[in-house]
């Protein structure tokens, strides 16, 4: 069962909330045949984040990776809380007129779309990421390798990361897209470069994807200092 658009209903425990959404759902593949994305999938991975660290994912996720990456304006989104500098979030309609986002209250849903950032600690997690500040390089380059489903389908993503060639350019890119009631956000990097680009928009359905390809293009062909 997949919660409706606009949920209004506040979970305090996204991990059990999450889970409870499809806990009793069929299967659509068996694992490792085929890719299908699923933002409840993380809300599995949260679950065994807590199964093998034994600390709630928040507080994991906030001592394992927003410490260390310096990410202090990054936290869970929650509706009740007075959030500094938190942005109106806006949708157009059919006939480009633009209006307030439908409401969304995603705490059941905290590992696939349930923080708050901005552009700058969004920058320092990618600075982290290429400096090896969060995982090893081994583990790291095991998420950007994209997985070989048993099926035989051609796939570009691995874990948690998508892969990409820049157009024009000879490298490739890793990152990813998200989008949600009045967001559409967007990160990349070129590892071969040392570079990224982050692009956030308040907007629902904005093309920040194109954005940042054309920001990228720019970067990868500047000359290399």
């Amino acid at each position: 069962m997949i919660p409706e658009v606009g949920n209004t209903k506040h979970f305090d425990d996204p991990i059990s909330a999450g889970l409870n959404f499809f806990k009793d759902d069929p299967l659509v593949a068996q694992p490792g045949t085929s890719f299908r994305y699923s933002t409840h999938g993380y809300t599995l991975i949260g679950c065994v984040i807590e199964g093998a660290s034994g600390a709630k994912y928040v507080d994991f996720v906030r001592q394992s990776l927003l410490v260390p990456a310096k990410m202090e304006q990054t936290q869970t989104d929650n509706r009740f809380a007075i959030v500094p500098y938190r942005t109106r979030f806006y949708e157009k309609t059919e006939s480009g007129a633009v209006r307030n986002a439908d409401f969304l209250d995603s705490s059941y849903k905290i590992p696939g779309g349930g923080w708050l950032s901005s552009a700058e600690d969004m920058a320092r997690f990618e600075v982290a990421i290429l400096n090896d500040k969060l995982v090893r390089r081994t583990t790291r380059d095991l998420m950007w390798t994209p997985l070989k489903p048993s099926d035989g389908s051609t796939d570009t993503y691995g874990l948690g990361w998508s892969w990409s060639e820049v157009k024009d350019h000879e490298v490739a890119s890793v990152g990813n897209i998200g989008g949600q009631q009045g967001t559409s956000a967007v990160f990349e990097i070129v590892p071969e470069r040392r570079a990224g680009v982050v692009v956030l928009t308040d907007m629902e359905g904005q093309p920040a994807a194109d954005l940042a390809r054309e920001i990228l293009k720019i970067l990868v062909a500047a000359p290399e200092s």
